[in-house]
């Protein structure tokens, strides 16, 4: 049996985020002054911390699922308080739209209400729920398919990440890790 070429770096699932975005070609802004808090030193440290905590948790989870569930929760709630602490200050919560996505740690997918071109700079302001963890970052338009006629948000983009922020990345794989482990809890509970 032949196995078929996975063309992805990172598993991609779909999700309700907030997304705010702004076309980098049409405004004339620097890219690198769009990265926003997540470019700062302090949360790419915060970033690698919480990646060798999800290793030691993962290692855990094998001898004692129900100490790494509280240890996983409690990482939750810091994370939770310092993505609230460090929120840029200049985007309102009310300001993001909340949109079915699909995301990975190197792109996502949304539905649009503007035809974007191939090639285009965006910069991206990602909400991602429950924990309301805000993330900038910029990305290029890979794609945009016309959907349906009569819509508000008639277009699918899709958008690869810049991959010079390490530290978007992990955030994003730390989310949709924790969305699947999510799911599976709620699959095993309602199999039970």
């Amino acid at each position: 049996m032949k196995r078929k070429n996975e063309r992805r770096s990172y598993y991609r699932i779909d999700d309700t985020i907030g997304l705010t975005y702004s076309n980098l070609d049409t405004t004339g802004e620097d890219r690198d002054e769009n990265m926003g808090d997540v470019g700062m030193p302090l949360t790419s440290l915060l970033a690698e911390i919480d990646r060798e905590f999800n290793q030691a948790t993962n290692t855990l989870w094998h001898e004692n699922p129900t100490l790494a569930q509280a240890l996983g929760l409690l990482n939750r709630k810091i994370s939770l308080i310092a993505a609230h602490s460090l929120r840029e200050e200049d985007i309102p919560l009310d300001s993001y739209e909340e949109l079915m996505v699909s995301i990975s740690g190197s792109g996502l997918a949304f539905s649009c209400a503007e035809k974007l071109s191939v090639g285009t700079q965006l910069s991206l302001s990602l909400l991602l729920k429950p924990s309301d963890v805000h993330i900038a970052c910029s990305g290029k338009v890979i794609a945009c398919e016309h959907l349906a006629v009569g819509t508000s948000h008639p277009y699918w983009v899709r958008v690869i990440l810049d991959g010079n922020n390490p530290a978007v990345q992990e955030q994003l794989i730390q989310h949709v890790v924790q969305k699947q482990c999510a799911q599976i809890d709620k699959n095993t509970i309602s199999a039970n």
